[in-house]
This record gives C-alpha cells, structure tokens and sequence, in this order.
C-alpha cells in the first residue's frame, strides 16, 4: 500500500464518498493506514474514492477523510490489486 497524508479537508479533493475504492482492502486496513485504531475511530470518518487523478494518485485509490485534534485530514491510500479481501463494514 501506498499512504500519503494531506492536511487539508475533503472539499479539495475529487472524491466520491458513494464508491468503493479500487483494489485490495478492508475498512480496518484503511483505518490504519490513516493512522487510527479501527476500535476507537472518531465520529465522522469517512471513506470513498478519488474519481479523477489527484495529486499524483490514481483514479480509485481510497480516501479517508477525517479530523485529528480539530484540523481536517486526508489519506489517500492506493491499494494492491493483486488480491481481494473481503470488505469488512
């Protein structure tokens, strides 16, 4: 997997919250790529995918929007699609 954190809020990125990120993943993997412990994730995190190339990301890769300490965050995670996991909700 390849992250990249931005600390910027979800309204400058291309996302769509209503898709499902390409490639292999689970919503807990995500939750710690982003750095957050999927069994005390705070209100509001929100998961989707870029729909267009963003920042030298793909189209697809997952996004995790969230707030740490007051200030809006993104991760943008790009996922193997090697393999499927099956996704955990």
């Amino acid at each position: 997997m390849r992250v990249r954190h931005y600390g910027l809020s979800a309204e400058t990125a291309p996302i769509d919250f209503f898709a499902d990120p390409d490639g292999d993943w689970s919503y807990e993997a995500l939750l710690e790529a982003a750095g957050i412990h999927p069994e005390s994730a705070p209100a509001g995190v929100l998961i989707g995918a870029l729909g267009e190339p963003w920042r030298g990301h793909p189209e697809g890769a997952a996004v995790v929007s969230f707030a740490r300490e007051g200030a809006p965050r993104l991760c943008i995670v790009e996922c193997p699609m090697d393999r499927r996991s099956p996704r955990a909700a």
